[in-house]
């Protein structure tokens, strides 16, 4: 009986897989996420509709394994190198991003009857946004690389470190709750505190076995002839240290994904530490798949379709997405972000992420919010999921369209612009927009040559530099005409568009050709496929990077093996690395 229970659960996790990627496959090539077809893989198989996957309950074992896979993978990735690279900034406008959030909508949540431990939960996971959906579309877009996208990425890698005190704050919510709860405040809070402390210890526990194995044993272990005959040993090695961690953490009453964040944290710092990510991509992309598509299934069609929940949803929906957009306008403008930055990268990151199901299924798992609270905050996610990529693709142009429209109404005042005396009656200057590496370039081999530059930037860190090296510079968007008018680009000779965003440079292209139609332009094709309709826009010149550093590199190449035909047998040359 159990042999044939156990080849029923393959059957059904076969189709569940299948079904999944079949799904998320065609949502793609339609330009729609494929975590929402996982997601409606799920809520299709499941006993809320066709019943095809009738017992969920091992199903959750399998969603567990997939989040221990996915945070020893972002520990993997949270490398010295890249926390340095993050920022302060960084740092702080992620913070603020998920405390503004996650306080206003768990109130919000509150004052609806979630109860105190329900509306916690529901704040976090209004408050995580999706990486893997938001970093795909912009790097699809060409887009990561411009400001909106620098300032959401910044967020993201937030939320990113942020699920696992979240985790653990889901994990001591949990402890609290059930029928033993006490009814006093004052021992509430003295068995809250006991917990907290216990939890810290079994953490300190986790990590210090972990260090021991991953910086002394591991290092040694796999430098052995035996394991670098064969790579094999290492993945399989690091795959049980994630799953070691993860079993120790839930022995310990802490959450799986904890110990596998740890352990992926403690490995990222070992010499293997790449490998191992390029060879557990696989197994990791499978177990996620089955975790999202095991969230469609606690999915309850019936029920999310009574007039009841349709209004629970909308509800979730209406005022998750407008506290999200107004606290992550508010975490970037209060940092020093300008404001259609801010609209724009609010509007990017206005979705309910995986990491919400990630908290969800936690805090449904062990009780902490209710069933219908789960099922609304399901629903509302998919939604928000399912606008995503409009959002992402139009969340410039929105962004500039508000701005003039408060500024219209008089509720946000104008750019002010304080006049540099250079400027007064300036002609045939050279204006170089993107102060970047790049621009920065640009506008010093222009002023080489004889010529004026004068940059406009929409970061005041980079404008600043221009002007602590002499250079003129504005603080702003080259796509608003009154500022182009007030640099004097009737007058100027020349323009140099160096901005990373292809969107952003085309429409400033635009801009320029309807203030100045003679002048030289040339711009930086980021993108191959871009430099047509750059070129269409009015760009005299485009350099093209990718066909640029092509040439270069061959010719590179080229240059190194004629010296090598030239100087024979010369054993002086360097030999090319094997």
């Amino acid at each position: 009986m159990m042999e044939l229970d156990g080849w029923r659960f393959l059957g059904e996790l076969l189709l569940l897989l299948g079904g999944a990627v079949a799904l998320g496959a065609a949502l793609e090539a339609i330009g729609v996420s494929a975590v929402i077809g996982y997601l409606l893989a799920g809520v299709i198989l499941g006993p809320g509709m066709t019943g095809l996957v009738a017992d969920v309950g091992p199903f959750e074992v399998v969603a567990e394994l997939g989040v221990a896979l996915l945070l020893f993978s972002i520990g993997l990735e949270m490398t010295p190198a890249k926390l340095r690279g993050f920022g302060l900034r960084g740092a702080v406008v992620g913070f603020l991003q998920i405390v503004i959030t996650a306080i206003a909508a768990g109130l919000a949540a509150w004052l609806f009857d979630t109860g105190l431990r329900g509306s916690i939960v529901a704040g976090t996971m209004v408050a995580m946004s999706s990486t893997a959906v938001v970093v795909r579309l912009l790097v699809d877009r060409g887009e990561i690389d411009s400001p909106r996208g620098r300032e959401a990425l910044s967020i993201l890698l937030a939320q990113d470190v942020a699920v696992v005190p979240i985790l653990i704050l889901v994990g001591i919510l949990g402890s609290m709750g059930g029928a033993d709860a006490p009814a006093d405040a004052a021992e509430a809070a003295s068995q809250a505190a006991g917990r907290i402390a216990d939890a810290a210890v079994g953490l300190l526990v986790v990590v210090l076995a972990l260090v021991v194995v991953g910086v002394f044993v591991l290092p040694r272990l796999l430098g052995t002839e035996v394991f670098r005959r064969n790579r094999d040993f290492a993945i399989v090695i690091a795959i049980i240290t994630c799953m070691v961690a993860a079993w120790g953490s839930h022995m310990l009453h802490l959450s799986p994904a904890l110990g596998a964040f740890v352990a992926g944290l403690i490995l990222a710092r070992v010499s293997f530490s790449r490998q191992i990510r390029a060879d557990t991509g696989a197994l990791r992309a499978v177990f996620l798949t089955l975790f999202f598509a095991s969230v469609g299934l606690l999915a309850q069609v019936g029920e999310l379709l009574e007039p009841r929940m349709i209004r629970l949803v909308a509800t979730i929906l209406g005022i998750g997405l407008s506290i999200k957009l107004l606290a992550t306008f508010l975490a970037i403008r209060l940092t020093g972000g300008p404001r259609t930055v801010a609209i724009a990268a609010a509007l990017c990151l206005a979705q309910f992420g995986e990491f919400s199901f990630v908290v969800g299924s936690e805090a449904r798992m062990l009780g902490v919010i209710r069933e219908d609270t789960f099922q609304g905050l399901v629903g509302a996610s998919l939604l928000s999921l399912l606008a995503t990529p409009l959002l992402v693709s139009r969340s410039r142009s929105i962004a500039l369209r508000v701005d003039r429209l408060l500024v219209a109404a008089r509720l946000w005042r104008p750019v002010v612009h304080v006049e540099d005396e250079r400027a007064a009656g300036m002609r045939g200057h050279v204006i170089v927009i993107g102060y970047g590496p790049a621009g920065e370039e640009a506008a010093r081999t222009v002023r080489l040559a004889g010529y004026e530059p004068y940059v406009l930037e929409m970061n005041s860190v980079s404008a600043g530099r221009a002007q602590a090296e002499g250079m003129m510079a504005e603080i702003g968007d080259g796509t608003n005409r009154e500022i182009l008018e007030h640099m004097h680009a009737a007058d100027a000779a020349a323009f140099v568009v160096s901005v990373p965003d292809p969107e952003a440079a085309i429409a400033t292209i635009h801009q320029i050709r309807t203030i100045n139609r003679d002048a030289i332009l040339v711009a930086r094709g980021r993108y191959a496929r871009r430099t047509a309709e750059m070129e269409a826009a009015g760009a005299d010149h485009v350099i093209n990077e990718e066909s640029t550093v092509g040439t270069l590199l061959g010719a590179t190449v080229v240059s190194r093996q004629t010296g090598v035909r030239d100087r024979g047998t010369d054993e002086s040359w360097p030999k090319p690395r094997r």
